[in-house]
């Protein structure tokens, strides 16, 4: 358009259709804004179509296909308005408030079918009246923003709703598995062949799977024989670890009392002295130490304990060292690539990708990886 023309007739023609553009940008722009008001993209009349009405019914593509861009449209609002400072991270109201059914909100089970606009309806309330937990300004535990590739990761898994069962069942997750596991050891220090792992769906079963690994390795026949096989095993935490530790103990047949509470210091990392002096002061008692846990960054004061102290310690005395990554960086990174240097065959790592590395929560989020060292 500034590009210099000898014609009055062509500079009429490029105003005209400058014009023409811009006359369309707004109709668009004014139809869009009214959609996302509506959350409307088609005419279609949901109420009186159902369930049955979409694939794989006879002739349901064309309302499977409608139905499903307008889930898209309530998915796409809500998303572009959770990066919106001005909207609100939550909409709140009390639980006497939901539950009785306010403007129209309902979380009663019908005995009778819903229309899809009835679903649709639904999904606008369940977003308008939840946490908003990828907004700039939450601040709550457990999140790390809404990634936009975890979320379309998320929509692809869904869709495909596989088991991850076998090769047989899921060739793709299953190598994908493989893959992003020997990634993730690699990370932590390990080579590409060592160690094993495996997706948790949390942190607290993941720590759970270290101490029945520990348990394994130095007491083999306790998968057979069960507790009774093994002698009177202790085990140790940081006093500022996470309660999932104590949750195991209980949960494996150890007791609580057995699940042995290490001092730490005023920055709420673990004291190498009072860990030793504690594992010689069970054994005067008859209990026999395997296994402690170490954190890299608590849950409270976010401390990285000295895991290369405790790993010294650990292998003077023969206990298997774990892990836990709760809040794993590229610092616990280079603290446990020391450790691991010295954990031989007796060792392991819980991370939490979800907490540390803006991973989705669907997406691996509130997973973590249990690597474990191979046995010799």
């Amino acid at each position: 358009f500034l590009q210099r023309t000898n014609s009055l007739e062509e500079k009429s023609r490029l105003v005209s259709a400058f014009k023409e553009r811009q006359s369309s940008k707004n109709l668009l722009s004014c139809e869009n804004s009214d959609r996302d008001a509506r959350f409307r993209r088609t005419e279609t009349d949901f109420s009186n179509l159902f369930a049955r009405d979409l694939l794989p019914a006879k002739n349901g593509e064309e309302q499977t296909v409608q139905f499903l861009l307008e889930v898209v449209d309530i998915l796409l609002n809500y998303v572009r308005k959770t990066f919106d400072r001005s909207t609100k991270v939550l909409d709140f109201h009390h639980p006497h408030q939901l539950l009785e059914g306010m403007e129209g909100f309902n979380l009663e089970l019908s005995d009778h079918p819903e229309s899809l606009e009835q679903i649709l309806v639904d999904c606008r309330d369940t977003l308008k009246y939840g946490v908003r937990t990828g907004h700039p300004r939450f601040f709550n535990q457990l999140s790390t923003g809404l990634d936009i590739i975890g979320l379309a990761g998320e929509w692809l898994t869904s869709t495909a709703n596989t088991n991850m069962f076998t090769y047989e069942i899921a060739p793709v997750f299953v190598l994908m598995e493989q893959i992003t596991l020997k990634k993730m050891r690699e990370i932590i220090g390990w080579s590409s062949k060592d160690g094993d792992g495996i997706f948790s769906p949390g942190g607290a079963i993941s720590n759970m799977y270290s101490i029945m690994a520990a348990r394994y390795k130095y007491f083999p026949e306790v998968k057979t024989k069960g507790m009774a096989a093994v002698p009177k095993l202790v085990l140790f935490t940081s006093e500022q670890s996470h309660y999932s530790i104590k949750k195991a103990g209980a949960a494996l047949g150890f007791g609580t009392d057995n699940v042995i509470l290490i001092k730490c210091n005023e920055r709420g990392k673990i004291i190498p002295a009072d860990f030793e002096a504690k594992i010689l002061e069970a054994k005067q008692k008859g209990y026999v130490p395997f296994y402690v846990n170490a954190t890299a960054g608590t849950t409270v004061y976010g401390a990285f304990d000295p895991i290369q102290e405790i790993a010294d310690i650990c292998e003077k005395y023969n206990l298997w060292l774990h892990v836990d990554g709760f809040n794993f960086s590229q610092l616990a990174n280079r603290i446990i690539c020391l450790a691991t240097e010295l954990m031989t065959n007796k060792g392991c790592v819980t991370w939490h990708p979800n907490y540390s590395v803006n991973m989705y929560h669907g997406c691996l989020g509130r997973w973590a990886a249990h690597v474990q060292e191979a046995p010799p």
